[in-house]
């Protein structure tokens, strides 16, 4: 979960925000025999039933998330994507909001390959916002801090793709409607959008909905990464560097 401004990354989710099935459906594609290759298959757009920009979309979140990763021959699933998603799984259906959670701590901490989310969530403080000024913000994280190339546009898109994940959609009819189906993460509450549309929030507010063992999770991890086995509360709580 350490920033590193040399391997970050932009754009890799093909502009599409994950959906509901996304993480089960390629779990278990790749947890099947001979599946670690299914992403480079002639076959994926008919196992995961979804066209080929989604496929590479869903080879992404399934990453992005820590639920599978590189493996030799392609990819395989990780002892937590194990825990969750396997035949005797926790949640394979993703039913359970405390697994959700869970997936907004694994995307969140993961600078490498969620490089906007994690800025998000680490290093944007504005509980007051437009899409447009969280956009320029972002954009002005990697001009000063990122030192691999990147392009302004995909940038930009992360952004507005971050705010499509977690504030709930206004229903635009002219918006296709697979566009707007929302992303599991928006059932958290952690962005709002106003009623007019333009304005978003993104409030330090008590989650009574946080399980305290997904919350647990994520403090060992910052232990772990931090190689510390304690840390005053008010810095856990009130810390804006990110961690570690």
């Amino acid at each position: 979960m350490k920033f590193n401004p040399i391997k970050v990354a932009f754009g890799r989710h093909e502009t599409f925000a994950l959906r509901y099935s996304w993480l089960t459906k390629g779990y278990q594609a790749v947890s099947k025999p001979k599946g670690n290759s299914i992403f480079s298959s002639d076959e994926a757009t008919v196992v995961l039933g979804v066209g080929k920009n989604m496929v590479n979309a869903i080879r992404y979140w399934l990453q992005a998330a820590q639920l599978i990763a590189p493996a030799q021959s392609g990819f395989e699933t990780t002892p937590l994507g194990d825990k969750i998603f396997g035949k005797k799984g926790f949640d394979p259906y993703l039913e359970d909001e405390a697994t959700i959670w869970l997936v907004h701590w694994l995307i969140a901490s993961n600078p490498e390959l969620a490089t906007g989310w994690y800025w998000f969530f680490n290093k944007f403080h504005k509980p007051e916002f437009t899409s447009q000024e969280a956009a320029s913000a972002l954009l002005e994280f990697a001009k000063q801090n990122i030192q691999s190339k990147f392009s302004a546009t995909t940038v930009k898109q992360d952004s507005a793709i971050v705010l499509r994940m977690y504030a709930r959609s206004k229903g635009n009819t002219r918006t296709p409607i697979e566009e707007v189906l929302d992303s599991p993460l928006s059932l958290l509450g952690l962005i709002t959008q106003a009623p007019g549309g333009r304005t978003y929030y993104s409030r330090a507010l008590e989650r009574d909905a946080l399980p305290i063992g997904i919350f647990g999770f994520a403090i060992a991890q910052v232990f772990e990464a931090m190689h510390i086995s304690e840390l005053p509360i008010e810095d856990l709580m009130y810390a804006k560097g990110g961690y570690p």
